[in-house]
């Protein structure tokens, strides 16, 4: 009995330990956002108020130069940022939180539909999987793009996986998918 006891005692201090840190990331695992989507940038929205970071993938920042197929210079982070606020338009979107980064972004895995962005960012070469803490999900759709040679895969470009980052302010939207482009 005194075994079952300790078993128990330790199963419960084992899942409070779990609960304070899945409270101390801000964010759990059964969290969700829906909404329309405001792009800051290729990997992070504002989806119902929230800065959202797109799970398991990193595009260049809205800064970063890439060479094209013929090693002409390109703002590859602002084409990237656009083509998903123009992929995404009016459409609503689904985010399932999984974690919260150290820039204050929800990491999620969204749905437009039942489209993966991060998917859909990888297999366009427009971002990278990200192969850091195990999060190589999307290897198989940035080969996809490789193979192809689109986007970031048809020059050459500084991985995006490293670049770094300041805290987010869902009001810096450049890429808005709710507005067209002005000229």
């Amino acid at each position: 009995m005194t075994g079952s006891f300790w078993f128990g005692a330790g199963m419960a201090a084992s899942l409070a330990v779990l609960a304070a840190m899945g409270a101390a990331t801000g964010a759990r695992a059964a969290d969700s956002v829906s909404g329309k989507a405001r792009v800051l940038n290729g990997d992070t929205l504002v989806v119902g108020g929230r800065v959202i970071g797109l799970y398991g993938v990193a595009a260049p920042g809205l800064k970063q130069t890439c060479l094209d197929g013929k090693a002409q210079s390109y703002s590859c982070g602002t084409v990237a940022a656009k083509a998903l606020a123009a992929h995404l338009r009016e459409a609503t979107v689904t985010c399932r939180v999984r974690e919260t980064d150290g820039y204050g972004r929800a990491v999620s895995v969204c749905l437009r539909d039942k489209e993966d962005l991060s998917a859909w960012m990888a297999e366009k070469g427009l971002a990278m999987a990200d192969r850091r803490r195990g999060q190589a999900a999307y290897v198989g759709a940035e080969t996809l793009a490789w193979g192809k040679r689109l986007g970031l895969w048809a020059g050459s470009f500084e991985d995006p996986t490293n670049r770094p980052r300041s805290a987010y302010n869902h009001t810096n939207a450049v890429a808005d998918a709710n507005k067209p482009e002005a000229h």
